[in-house]
């Protein structure tokens, strides 16, 4: 029987002496589909010290926005999010979410059998008409697809105030201010 040479993996990055030589790869991480390793063999050789494979996933999850939180909430149509890693870095393309209120990340991890992994994401902005946290959240799939509501408020009412520079206090009659969101 060939010796297997396990490496455990945290946050994406393992190490193992390995002599030179051919192998077979298969992986064991709960959430993904293990069948789905690329490459599934590799030749360790010298010289050549770091080598990247990949695992999908095949969970779903749904980020449903609303003005209030709740499934028969108002839907947000426009609100944008990113999946991140537990230090909050962002990853591949942005999903925005539909008329349905509906931000969809597909192919993320998901285990029915417990000690699912955790899956971060944040929202970078909202349709211009509500607020919303952008703080790191994350959700842990115990199904194939989960849906998480999603609360972005009505944006608060402000007071602009307009005064002349050089008479201290004395409001200009009329006119208008444009204020354009930055990107």
């Amino acid at each position: 029987m060939a010796k297997q040479h396990i490496v455990p993996i945290t946050n994406g990055i393992g190490s193992k002496e390995l002599a030179n030589g051919n192998y077979s790869v298969t992986s064991s991480i709960t959430g993904y589909d293990n069948s789905t390793i690329t490459p599934d063999s590799v030749e360790i050789s010298e010289g050549l010290d770091n080598y990247e494979f990949t695992v999908s996933a095949t969970g779903t999850l749904i980020l449903h926005v609303s003005n209030d939180g709740t499934e028969i909430g108002i839907p947000i149509v426009g609100a944008t999010f990113y999946r991140c890693d537990a230090s909050g870095n962002t990853y591949g393309d942005a999903v925005v979410s539909d008329d349905e209120g509906n931000a969809t990340f597909n192919n993320v991890p998901y285990s029915t059998e417990g000690n699912a992994p955790n899956v971060y994401y944040k929202q970078t902005s909202s349709d211009g008409e509500h607020e919303f946290t952008s703080e790191l959240q994350t959700a842990t799939l115990e199904e194939e697809s989960v849906t998480i509501e999603i609360s972005n408020l009505p944006a608060v009412e402000r007071t602009i105030n307009l005064t002349d520079a050089y008479y201290s206090g004395l409001p200009i009659e009329n006119g208008e201010i444009t204020l354009s969101e930055q990107e």
